[in-house]
């Protein structure tokens, strides 16, 4: 059996992430491998047109990701918080709250257009008009609908 630091490493840490999140480690797992795709796409886009690589734009783009993971902890901690307060107070409810999956679902879609911009952009040819017409038409839906909110 190898037990190489970098196979135990993993092990403790899935392990303690398994732990800590519980039934929020999907949640975690997806919004993560959705901001690892955008950022791959991003870079590839940026190769293929030309655009090249800023570290202006990459630290820019870091603390913006690292906001999607704050959004997503805070749902986490709004649904714990919001039924620990709920049943302090003698509501008992019959439901999970839905605040971090809505936010999961907001995060995912908002880097699924962009994966999907960034594609478009990279091969224009190769990437669906159709699809990248649905992008940018959810786009401009999730924009307005955001506006109004505010």
């Amino acid at each position: 059996m190898d037990h190489s630091p970098v196979k135990w490493a993993l092990s403790v840490a899935s392990g303690t992430a398994a732990a800590f999140f519980g039934q929020y480690g999907l949640f975690v797992a997806l919004v993560a491998a959705a901001v690892v795709l955008d950022v791959v796409t991003g870079i590839i886009k940026a190769k293929a047109t030309g655009e090249g690589l800023s570290s202006k734009k990459a630290r820019r783009g870091f603390w913006r990701k690292m906001s999607l993971f704050v959004g997503l902890f805070f749902g986490i901690f709004l649904d714990y918080a919001a039924a620990h307060v709920l049943g302090s107070a003698g509501v008992v409810m019959r439901m999970d709250m839905p605040f971090a999956l809505i936010v999961c679902a907001y995060i995912i879609i908002n880097e699924a257009i962009s994966i999907g911009e960034n594609l478009y952009l990279s091969n224009p040819d190769s990437f669906p008009r159709w699809i990248a017409k649905r992008l940018k038409v959810a786009k401009g839906t999730l924009e307005q609908d955001s506006n109004k909110t505010e």
